[in-house]
């Protein structure tokens, strides 16, 4: 049974046509942090040569350390492809966060992070915000949901396009409420959900929201091989930029 759970993923990993990174901050966050210095890294690549030339690959890591009530994490992702030669996807996203747990159900979250995204026109965005985060239940570290109620101030640079009138610099401040449910299974299975919803404070028609999905599967104490999808809305994009992207990402997790 267990051969052939991972031989079927192993499956789904080669036909894979695209790799696109999926960068979750949740993800690690099912039990009790550890003690002291832990984290993993994480890639994925995907290609194709002959009738159809595609390449493409993703790297991550995420670094944390826990003390007692305190823990801070560094998450950092990089992706690019390319397909017949041309580039079609080129992005990083870099996320540091403080969290203080002050008690059993609450904590205070206080975040920064840093992307670029070419096919949006992002060229960069930062940001720097603060939260409250509470459980809303778990059971032996098996299963946990989260509920996050915060805010943050970002900062965005787009590049410039042909014909388009809205290049330059946007500052603004948005809310960012977002649940997050985790699921771990007794046979090395483990289910993510977790649900964004960020919209400008003082204009409710400018939102962003956003579903991040992951089904991961033990191959040793170490070694996880990772499924997840990522569908992002953005009411109000950049000109000649969609407003909703799906994608989809296969990759190797090694944790240490």
């Amino acid at each position: 049974m267990y051969i052939n759970r991972y031989l079927f993923f192993l499956f789904i990993l080669f036909i894979s046509s695209e790799t696109f990174a999926i960068v979750n901050i949740e993800d690690m966050r099912v039990s009790e942090p550890a003690e002291g210095f832990s984290g993993k890294f994480d890639f994925g690549i995907a290609g194709a040569s002959g009738n159809t030339d595609k390449s493409s690959a993703s790297l991550g890591s995420r670094l944390q350390w826990h003390k007692d009530k305190t823990t801070n994490f560094v998450v950092l992702n990089y992706s690019y492809g390319e397909s017949g030669g041309v580039r079609n996807t080129n992005k990083g996203f870099l996320h540091a966060r403080h969290v203080n747990q002050f008690s059993v159900k609450t904590a205070n979250e206080y975040f920064v992070q840093a992307e670029k995204n070419e096919f949006t026109r992002l060229s960069y965005r930062g940001l720097a915000g603060a939260g409250l985060r509470f459980s809303l239940g778990d059971k032996k570290s098996q299963r946990a949901i989260y509920l996050g109620l915060g805010g943050f101030y970002s900062r965005e640079e787009l590049e410039e396009a042909t014909g388009s009138t809205d290049e330059g610099i946007e500052d603004l401040w948005r809310a960012n409420l977002y649940i997050s449910y985790k699921h771990n299974f007794d046979n090395g299975v483990q289910l993510m959900s977790t649900t964004y919803y960020q919209p400008e404070i003082g204009n409710a028609a400018d939102f962003r929201l956003s579903e991040q999905a992951a089904l991961s599967v033990s191959l040793s104490k170490r070694m996880r091989l990772v499924l997840s999808l990522d569908v992002a809305h953005d009411s109000e994009p950049p000109q000649f930029v969609e407003k909703t992207d799906t994608s989809y990402n296969t990759r190797f997790e090694v944790q240490f």
